[in-house]
């Protein structure tokens, strides 16, 4: 140990004299470790890590699938049997619906993001609760209003006191008992400020209102498989009883962590592979450095053998200046790691679950430093062992370079080059064909019209909550009785704001990835398929005009639609819902039922709007009057013949002084609005072109080493062809054929790597294909540039050694 501490303050000394050295090969390391450790920090707390919820690898989703629906909530009823007859396979079930709550009182009004839960709910998570209990059946059943606060809440609204558990708060204008404070490693969902009951035995819908979303948790000893049978025996039992709201019904039982970030899996997995590359570009940079060390290295090293030091002492020279570089990288790369993760997140606030918060794992830092250092020691091992096995004699002669191999090292700096260039070549390939799919998409037509001049938000109405034994027509008539005045309000107080062209009043923006409500339909005199489905949108009178959808023909609604009865009794199409039920005739007059089964007139027929995303089709529509909403959950926007975003004070102003206990929030533009829906695009785009970044910086600093110990070796020839009259462009050809050794063989074998990761990222692709000739065209002419500069600098640095100062120093 003592000797191994004299070589590592050696190598110190040796690598400081070498700054250019030991500082390129810290970077590199920086840049491949730390990218790994970035990336899988993320994919870690995402798709590894459980939950953190006791027992949550028995904790499943019970999802409906009724063809065309799939992973959908139940209606009450199917929600009621499920619970009464899966005893066999669940210790426990339950159901959570979303509620937005508005709490008013002790300062501003907040706009909550709340959950109704039947008592089962809290059995299935084990009861985390931090202060006071949960609800149970006895509130229940007699609509008893209590509340249970998240952690956070509790802890940002009401100062973490203990005693808010049986205090009284304000929410939706009504009085509400705190019973309870969760966990606070408990949220589920994961943006779930408070919970309150369902009411669920008060609850009339039938079989087609589905909104219920089961949770259970696996009885003990039973299997996923069993559970799924289980559920198979209750669905039959189902659809054979009540053929007409439950055919085709079967129910998908699915462990919770599998499917908590789903969706992010191929992305991440891309990227975490994507990582690796510039992980293994980097080990090949470091390798090539280390092979041009051990020949800069050679005769220091072979003198050194010949004065006595045997094979131990120079590999263990070796190892130590390894262990330096390895460790001053690693120490690099968790810094940039741990800058690097908040900026994943800050790309995707919305994107990534957040159940377990992202943090450093050492374990993958020192994983890849191990990966490095093993680069660093095997390339660096070879000189040396060669520089033992040199004749001493010669050694002290100055003759040792010529017995460690020039030919074999140049060889092998070669391939290591030609990988670099390919690996590269496959990552710039892949960030071309998502900037290209981005820009295809950006051509795309969303339906709407000068989104630019139209400012929208959100806001939270509250709505009376239904009582035990009340129908849902009775409750209907209480909630449009609640809201109509106050939209009546708002919409007046909205159109007199100054700069304000038209307004409009929605349950979901337009091309913003906010579903509305589906369910099936009936056409008066067609015959409409059994598993059709509409999506159902609520709109003011100036909606069409405020978001410049077009109206094809009829008429838009006006101010006596939604009134003249307590249901719709008018409504709008899209051109899709004509096309696909209509056979494209003529919509108007037609009497459609929906919502509450009763019949409708279509006055108006409208454009499509890509509703889920400029890459999805759209989807058959039936707008209805926004009076007859029965939602508090909003949306509003403003027209302006001017900057959209200059009205944002002047609408929170207005908003504060008519409607001071309604939180107004998410205030953008419709521009805004419509580029969310390809959050997940620019995100995949922007990592996938950063990793290609630092993978063409890497390969040529690469190609730009190797080029520079060629001119380096080959300096006295250089001299030589110089005093026999060859010209620069001569010198030139000269290095760029001995790049091109180098970059051709790495193009070809590129182009092998940039046709797969098309075919694995083809899935994320729009208007583009997995081998886009224009995309891999453009990749080549980059890295012919890069390939280029990296050839002809130290061509140039060359040729400004005169001649015959080549001669004398070599």
């Amino acid at each position: 140990m003592k000797s191994f501490l004299s070589d590592l303050r050696l190598a110190f000394r040796t690598l400081r004299g070498k700054p250019g050295f030991a500082l390129t090969a810290v970077l590199t390391l920086m840049l491949g470790i730390g990218a790994v450790a970035a990336i899988f920090t993320v994919y870690d707390a995402v798709l590894l890590k459980p939950l953190p919820f006791a027992d949550s690898a028995r904790i499943v989703r019970v999802m409906r699938e009724q063809p065309p629906v799939k992973n959908s909530p139940v209606s009450p009823p199917v929600f009621r049997e499920w619970a009464e007859r899966s005893g066999a396979a669940f210790d426990a079930i339950g159901a959570y619906v979303p509620q937005t709550m508005n709490l008013t009182g002790a300062g501003n009004a907040q706009r909550l993001t709340g959950y109704t839960v039947t008592p089962g709910f809290w059995n299935v998570f084990g009861q985390p609760l931090a202060l006071g209990r949960s609800f149970g059946d006895a509130e229940e059943t007699s609509n008893e209003r209590v509340v249970v606060l998240g952690d956070a809440l509790w802890r940002t609204r009401f100062a973490a006191d203990p005693s808010v558990v049986g205090r009284d708060v304000d929410l939706n204008g009504e009085r509400w008992r705190v019973i309870g404070v969760a966990a606070a490693a408990f949220r589920y969902p994961s943006d779930a400020q408070l919970w309150v009951p369902t009411y669920l035995p008060a609850n009339t819908a039938g079989r087609g209102a589905n909104s219920l979303a089961p949770v259970a948790h696996l009885a003990p000893g039973v299997t996923l498989d069993q559970a799924r049978e289980v559920m198979r025996g209750i669905t039959d039992w189902q659809a054979e009883t009540f053929p007409q709201g439950s055919g085709a019904l079967t129910a998908k039982v699915e462990r919770l962590e599998d499917l908590v970030g789903r969706n992010l899996r191929g992305s991440l997995s891309v990227l975490l592979g994507a990582a690796l590359l510039v992980l293994l570009i980097a080990c090949a940079n470091l390798a090539s450095l280390m092979l041009t060390r051990g020949q800069i290295r050679a005769q220091e090293l072979a003198v050194r053998s010949a004065l006595g030091a045997g094979h131990a002492r120079l590999m263990r020279s070796v190892l130590a200046e390894a262990a330096l570089l390895a460790g001053a990288g690693a120490l690099a790369a968790l810094l940039f790691a741990q800058a690097a993760v908040p900026a994943l997140l800050h790309l995707a606030p919305d994107l990534l679950p957040t159940y377990n918060a992202p943090a450093i794992d050492l374990r993958v830092v020192l994983a890849t430093t191990l990966i490095a250092m093993a680069t660093l020691v095997l390339f660096g091992l070879a000189p040396a062992w060669k520089a033992g096995r040199a004749d001493p004699a010669l050694a002290l002669r100055g003759g040792a370079r010529g017995q460690v191999g020039h030919q074999g090292q140049a060889r092998a700096r070669g391939v290591l080059v030609a990988a670099e260039i390919a690996l590269a070549m496959t990552l710039l390939s892949g960030a071309g064909l998502l900037i290209d799919s981005l820009r295809q998409l950006s051509k795309v037509d969303s339906g709407l019209r000068d989104s630019e001049q139209v400012l929208a938000a959100n806001f939270s109405l509250p709505v009376p909550a239904m009582q035990p034994g009340e129908d849902f027509a009775t409750w209907y008539a209480r909630v449009k009785a609640a809201l109509e005045p106050q939209l009546d309000l708002l919409q007046a107080r909205l159109r007199a704001l100054p700069g304000v062209t038209s307004i409009a009043l929605t349950n979901a923006l337009p091309a913003s990835g906010q579903g509305g409500w589906n369910g099936g339909f009936r056409i008066a005199g067609r015959d409409v398929p059994q598993d059709a489905i509409a999506e159902f949108r609520f709109g003011s009178p100036d909606t069409l005009r405020t978001f410049g959808i077009p109206l094809k023909a009829g008429r838009a609604f006006d101010e006596a639609d939604g009134s003249r009865a307590l249901f719709p009794t008018e409504v709008l199409v899209n051109q899709t819902f004509v096309d696909r039920y209509l056979g494209g005739g003529d919509a108007l007059g037609k009497q459609v039922s929906i919502y509450d089964d009763s019949p409708k007139t279509v006055v108006g027929i409208i454009g499509d709007v890509r509703q889920s995303g400029l890459d999805q089709a759209a989807d058959a529509e039936v707008w209805m009057p926004v009076r007859t909403v029965p939602v508090g959950d909003l949306a509003l926007a403003l027209k302006t013949g001017g900057d959209a975003l200059a009205l944002a004070p002047t609408l929170r102003r207005a908003m504060q002084e008519s409607f001071p206990d309604v939180p107004v929030y998410a205030v953008r533009t419709m521009d805004e609005v419509t580029s969310e829906t390809t959050r997940l695009r620019r995100f995949n785009m922007t990592l996938m072109s950063a990793f290609a970044g630092c993978a063409l910086a890497l390969a040529g600093i690469g190609l730009y080493g190797v080029i520079a110990w060629i001119a380096a070796q080959r300096r006295r020839e250089i001299g030589v062809r110089q005093s026999f009259g060859a010209t620069r462009a001569h010198i030139h050809a000269m290095m760029l054929k001995s790049g091109l050794r180098m970059v051709v063989p790495g193009l070809l074998a590129g182009l092998a790597g940039a046709l797969a990761i098309g075919q694995l990222i083809g899935s994320q692709l729009y208007g583009v294909g997995s081998a886009d000739p224009r995309v891999l065209a453009g990749v080549v002419a980059v890295l012919g540039l890069v390939a280029l500069a990296a050839c002809l600098i130290p061509s140039w640095r060359a040729l400004r050694v005169a001649p015959m100062d080549a001669l004398r120093n070599d």
